[in-house]
């Protein structure tokens, strides 16, 4: 099955820059899971999925839905524990939520 990213864009649609988007996109790569993007222009991503968040990224994979690069590769590590870890266990995951959160608060 093939994940749906919605990835941030401007005018031109082949080149994404959003940093977030990029999170998603790398973790979704280390896991070596197929993905099809959905260029999103910021004046159409309150309308992504019905209207669930106001940011991206945001991924589908079949009937669910998942908001927040933190918490995409948290679904993703829980999801597909066969693919390639994204945070080496335990440890790497409390460090990685701890640098999460001091980031947005910084």
């Amino acid at each position: 099955m093939t994940i749906l990213l919605y990835d941030l864009v401007g005018h031109d649609e082949s080149r994404p820059f959003s940093p977030h988007c990029w999170k998603a996109t790398m973790a979704l790569a280390h896991k070596g899971l197929d993905i099809s993007t959905a260029p999103t222009r910021f004046l159409e991503v309150p309308a992504i999925e019905g209207g669930v968040s106001k940011t991206v990224p945001v991924i589908r994979d079949g009937d669910k839905v998942v908001i927040d690069s933190f918490a995409i590769a948290l679904y993703l590590d829980e999801t597909y524990p066969d693919r390639p870890t994204l945070f080496g266990g335990e440890g790497g995951k409390a460090m990685a939520r701890f640098i999460e959160r001091w980031s947005q608060l910084t």
